[in-house]
């Protein structure tokens, strides 16, 4: 009698945080785990690989990797994420195109990468977006731009790939404590204006808050493995205190918008 084969997930991001958590949590589950670092993976409990996520050659080589390896893979968990704020007139274009080169397109070129293999498990994308990418706040232009962008994405993912056995969810969380915000970078022009010192401080509060102070991530990793390990999981999971309310909330206001359009364009 032969083995159940054992399921397969990249982890993008493992040094800590959810992404650390969830690749924790799938191991103990008998996952096999590959999670991607960028630097020393040594003393975490799951196989690691060096990876920048940016690197078009190591995306390519990871999927073929994996190809070559398992031959399947049951799930591809896109958590690897970086945070810049500043407002618009603030931010320079290197930062914002690096910050989307990390946030939107590193998340697609892993997927172009892994959809061979993830087509012979019939498995699942998953991305970790933001309650920032259906909902914008000052300062997170340049988040939200990478959210919003990835979550047009995926939709449009869902649709292509549905045909082929492959499924999409996005799990939309709201502030929990982890290392995206210590770890994140502002504007290197930041306060050059002096139009938005009130932005500024509220968001250094914010910011401070978050660190120290937000929900722990642990209903957000649970969401997450839950993504990844349940074929009943829904497209879009928002996740944390008000998110669901909020995601409600910003549905009501995009209805309330068409309305107002149709009744502008009557009057044009």
């Amino acid at each position: 009698m032969s083995e159940p084969i054992r399921r397969t997930v990249i982890v993008t991001g493992t040094s800590s945080g959810l992404g650390r958590g969830v690749a924790e949590r799938l191991a103990s589950l008998g996952w096999d785990v590959l999670g991607t670092v960028r630097g020393d993976g040594a003393g975490l409990p799951f196989e690691t690989v060096r990876c920048d996520v940016t690197d078009d050659d190591a995306v390519s080589s990871l999927g073929q990797q994996v190809l070559e390896r398992w031959g399947r893979l049951d799930a591809l968990v896109n958590n690897a994420g970086v945070s810049l704020t500043g407002p618009v007139e603030e931010l320079a274009p290197v930062e914002l195109r690096r910050h989307l080169d990390v946030n939107l397109v590193a998340p697609l070129a892993l997927v172009r990468a892994c959809l061979p293999a993830l087509r012979a498990a019939q498995g699942v994308v998953v991305q970790v977006s933001s309650v920032s990418g259906y909902s914008a706040s000052e300062l997170f232009a340049a988040y939200s731009a990478s959210k919003f962008g990835l979550e047009g994405a995926s939709e449009a993912l869902a649709a292509e790939v549905a045909g082929q056995g492959v499924r999409v969810v996005l799990v939309e969380p709201g502030p929990f404590r982890t290392e995206i915000g210590p770890k994140g970078t502002q504007a290197a022009a930041k306060g050059s204006t002096g139009l938005y010192e009130t932005f500024w401080r509220e968001t250094d509060e914010w910011l401070d808050w978050h660190a120290t102070s937000s929900p722990n991530a642990d209903q957000c990793i649970d969401a997450i493995v839950g993504a990844a390990t349940r074929p009943d999981a829904p497209f879009r999971i928002p996740v944390g205190e008000g998110i669901a309310e909020e995601l409600r909330r910003k549905g009501e206001e995009m209805i309330m918008q068409a309305a107002a359009a149709e009744a502008f364009l009557d009057s044009v």
